[in-house]
């Protein structure tokens, strides 16, 4: 009866990925075009909040309340340029920050759930794990700013410009921010070498 207003072109087809008609699709509260938003960037934001949190149980739990968070403020979000990843990122970072201040941060087991898969060779798997809890205890070392640069760099493995609109900075001041962060890493990470062989 009033069913005129089922237009083709109003209809999401998941075939092709136009990121802002997925966005508007959703918006419209297609179903399916939210889960393919949620299936296009879930294991970028994990893989983010994973490096953030250290806990993967944590980074879980968080990655189910930003797309929940997602999901609820999506009708008010306007792309203005911006990818959607971005704004994602941003709802990530501030729920890494809450977590952070709500939870105590117990991360001297980070890497437990790594230690579960066999290998051939579980000499070279400990001293891979070792090597990446002590990359991760001088993480810690580092300012919030490089941490965050670092996180969304190599775990969320964004671009520098990307990185950019999300930190609200220009490419320059980001790859100088990343170069900083890397050097402090390294000299962290020599010094805790060689504290450990003193």
């Amino acid at each position: 009866m009033g069913v005129e207003h089922h237009a083709e072109p109003e209809v999401y087809r998941p075939d092709n990925y136009d990121e802002e008609e997925l966005v508007r699709a959703a918006q419209r509260g297609q179903r399916d075009a939210f889960a393919r938003i949620y299936e296009t960037h879930v294991d970028r934001v994990y893989r983010y909040l994973l490096s953030r949190l250290g806990q993967p149980a944590d980074a879980e739990d968080v990655t189910a309340e930003v797309f929940i968070r997602a999901m609820k403020a999506l009708p008010s979000y306007k792309p203005r340029g911006t990818p959607l990843m971005a704004w994602l990122y941003r709802i990530a970072h501030n729920q890494a920050v809450n977590w952070g201040k709500t939870r105590s941060r117990r991360r001297e087991n980070s890497l437990e759930d790594l230690s579960a898969r066999s290998s051939d060779d579980p000499e070279r798997e400990a001293l891979d794990r070792a090597s990446f809890a002590e990359a991760e205890r001088e993480m810690e070392q580092l300012t919030p700013l490089q941490r965050q640069v670092l996180s969304l760099r190599f775990a969320g493995e964004l671009s520098i410009a990307e990185t950019g609109k999300i930190m609200k900075r220009s490419q320059g001041a980001v790859k100088f921010l990343q170069y900083s962060a890397l050097q402090a890493l390294r000299r962290n990470l020599e010094q805790a070498g060689a504290g450990s062989h003193g």
